[in-house]
């Protein structure tokens, strides 16, 4: 079933690309730290909106 939510997008730069942070989170957001861990806590809040 798909979701008709309108969400906002969160996205950081990543190696000088924009990369969009999926709410359930990668691995690779964790290994960027506090960084990563804050956009994926912001992509989160925005998804459960």
């Amino acid at each position: 079933m798909k979701s008709t939510k309108k969400t906002k997008v969160v996205s950081i730069i990543l190696d000088g690309k924009p990369f969009e942070v999926p709410p359930g989170g990668t691995l690779g957001l964790l290994a960027l730290g506090n960084i990563g861990i804050r956009a994926w806590k912001k992509s989160k809040a925005e998804w459960l909106k």
